[in-house]
């Protein structure tokens, strides 16, 4: 029997996703994809489905509620991060967590607007801490993070219209950008090159710092309804690949867009409808070790990847609170081991951790997975 392609399969899968979603008449749905939808809660999570080879598989979750399938007593993954049971654990956990980053020790950091602060996982030194008011750091509305050089953590607050440069054990460097920004959400640096990038949501363009001396370099964008190469309409997460290319999700006018190494435009995908390849509600962006390209859509509660021609190549997620499934997914990260870390904030909020195997892993026949990390 012949094998399906990788695209064949997405188109498949991604009608199955929108009949869960509410996306496409349920006849459409069954007459290309029935049987096709892969049980959560399974023990092994992989997509594509059998019998083609996986790409991405499910590693784990944590989360602030109990673990949706914890009816044995056993501890869950934060709690085992944690350790024993802290008197206050309900301050340490997951309340709104937006957008998600990891360091090189593979510490997460987690923006957490309702607790007011970044939470920071550290798996090996079995703790969890809050980096917020409480330390000292002004925060109203932390919705961006990301990891600059020497583990520098940034940190975007919405409300207070700043950026927030911390060490790596959480001491403030500097607060600035409150006379450039008027809404920051997303943030990305390119370390090479010591630049912050800032989606400036409310003022529809992207700031470009220096993300050593914090000095404010350039606008990139303005406002466009048209959906004029190069502006935008809300724009909110942003990544950087390792070329120093900026992805910049254009939420409002349902696209991703392109820029090189010089800031200049090169091409943009994505359109709205419920289609394959199109966007509804994109909210996150991340690019992988072979420059595939992810965007989480809070609609479509996935996240669908493309290749750099911007041709849809494979979907992840449906509805749903069970793993593997989202429900309002926001943030995307993939760290330099390709790992893929998203972030739920509303109803069931956690974060869950993919991992992406990559040409040269599958070329060498090794796959990475939950005891290989």
């Amino acid at each position: 029997m012949k094998r399906r392609t990788i695209e064949s399969v997405w188109i498949t899968t991604f009608l199955i996703a929108l009949i869960l979603s509410g996306g496409v008449s349920q006849g459409a749905a069954q007459s290309k994809g029935k049987g096709q939808e892969q049980k959560p809660g399974t023990q092994e999570l992989v997509w594509p489905l059998l019998p083609d080879p996986p790409r991405i598989r499910w590693v784990g979750q944590f989360s602030s509620a109990e673990e949706i399938e914890q009816k044995r007593k056993k501890q869950s993954w934060f709690e085992r991060v944690a350790g024993a049971k802290q008197e206050k654990e309900k301050e340490r956990r997951l309340a709104s967590p937006y957008s998600i980053a990891a360091d090189s020790r593979g510490r997460i950091f987690v923006a957490d607007w309702l607790s007011g602060g970044v939470l920071v996982f550290d798996q090996s030194a079995r703790k969890v801490d809050v980096w917020g008011p409480e330390r000292g750091l002004q925060m109203r509305m932390p919705l961006g993070v990301t990891v600059g050089e020497e583990d520098r953590v940034f940190v975007a607050d919405a409300t207070l219209r700043t950026v927030l440069c911390l060490t790596s054990d959480g001491k403030l460097v500097r607060q600035f950008g409150a006379d450039k920004l008027e809404r920051p959400v997303g943030l990305a640096v390119d370390k090479v090159r010591h630049r912050l990038y800032v989606s400036d949501t409310k003022g529809n363009r992207i700031a470009v710092f220096n993300s050593e001396s914090f000095e404010f370099i350039k606008y990139i964008g303005e406002k466009s309804a048209a959906g004029e190469p190069g502006k935008f309409r809300s724009p909110l997460g942003i990544a950087v690949d390792k070329r120093g290319f900026l992805y910049v999700v254009d939420t409002f006018n349902h696209r991703v867009q392109i820029f090189n190494r010089q800031d200049r435009f090169q091409r943009a995908f994505g359109t709205h409808g419920n289609g394959i390849g199109q966007f509804a509600r994109p909210k996150g962006v991340a690019v992988d070790s072979d420059g595939n390209i992810y965007v989480t859509d809070a609609e479509f509660n996935n996240f669908q990847i493309f290749n750099q021609q911007g041709q849809p190549l494979l979907f992840v997620g449906v509805r749903g609170v069970q793993p593997g499934q989202f429900t309002l997914v926001t943030g995307i990260f993939i760290d330099e081991k390709d790992r893929i870390y998203t972030t739920e904030p509303q109803f069931n909020p956690r974060v869950q951790i993919f991992q992406y195997i990559s040409e040269s892993q599958r070329a060498g026949g090794k796959e990475v997975g939950p005891d290989k990390k």
